[in-house]
C-alpha cells in the first residue's frame, strides 16, 4: 500500500492547523511547500469529514473541529482517500466471490485489521516528536509472525517477518 501525496499532505497540513491554531490555508501551503491549489482541495475534504473548519474574510482561516487527540492518522488518510483496503476481497463488502478458498484472504483480512490498528494512533501523539514515534516503532515490532500467518502454497500457514518495524 501507498500512501499517496494527497493523503501526506493531509495529515501535514492537519499538524500545521494544530500548530498554529486558526491559520490561512496559503500560509499552511507557503510553511509546508504544497500548491496552494491542491491544499485547497485537501482542506474542503478534511472540512467535509469533520476534521477542519473552514471560515472566510477578515479573522478567517482553517481550525481544528476537532480536539486533536480525537484525530487520528487512519481518519485524516481515510478523508481523502476513501476507506483503507488493502485489496478488493477486504473491502465493505468483500468483492470477491472465492473468499471461502483463497488461501491469501485471511492473511490479507489480519494484514489489513493490524495496519488499521496502527494507523488509530492520534496526531497530538505525532505531535509529541520522536518519542511517540519510537513508541509507534516498538508496537510495529511486536507484530510478529505468531500476529500475520501466511498461508503458504501447500496449506501450512509460515510466520511473516516484520522487518524494520513495517509491514
Amino acid at each position: 500500500m501507498l500512501v499517496t501525496r494527497e493523503a501526506d499532505y493531509a495529515i501535514r497540513c492537519v499538524l500545521e492547523v494544530a500548530r498554529h491554531g486558526r491559520v490561512s490555508a496559503a500560509r499552511v501551503a507557503e510553511i509546508q511547500g504544497i500548491s496552494p491549489t491542491f491544499l485547497g482541495k485537501i482542506v474542503q475534504s478534511l472540512a467535509r469529514a469533520g476534521i477542519l473548519s473552514t471560515r472566510r474574510g477578515v479573522g478567517g482561516g482553517v481550525s481544528l473541529a476537532l480536539p486533536l487527540e480525537s484525530i487520528t492518522v487512519l481518519r485524516v488518510i481515510e478523508a481523502v482517500e476513501g476507506p483503507l483496503c488493502l485489496n478488493d476481497c477486504v473491502a465493505d463488502p468483500p468483492q470477491c466471490p472465492q473468499l471461502d478458498t483463497c488461501p491469501v484472504y485471511p492473511f490479507l483480512e489480519r494484514a489489513q485489521g493490524a495496519l488499521k490498528e496502527l494507523l488509530t494512533v492520534n496526531l497530538s501523539e505525532l505531535m509529541r516528536g520522536p518519542q511517540a514515534t519510537d513508541e509507534l516503532s516498538a508496537e510495529l515490532r511486536e507484530l510478529r509472525s505468531e500476529d500475520l500467518p501466511v498461508p503458504s502454497t501447500n496449506g501450512a500457514s509460515a510466520p511473516v517477518v516484520i522487518a524494520g518495524g513495517e509491514l
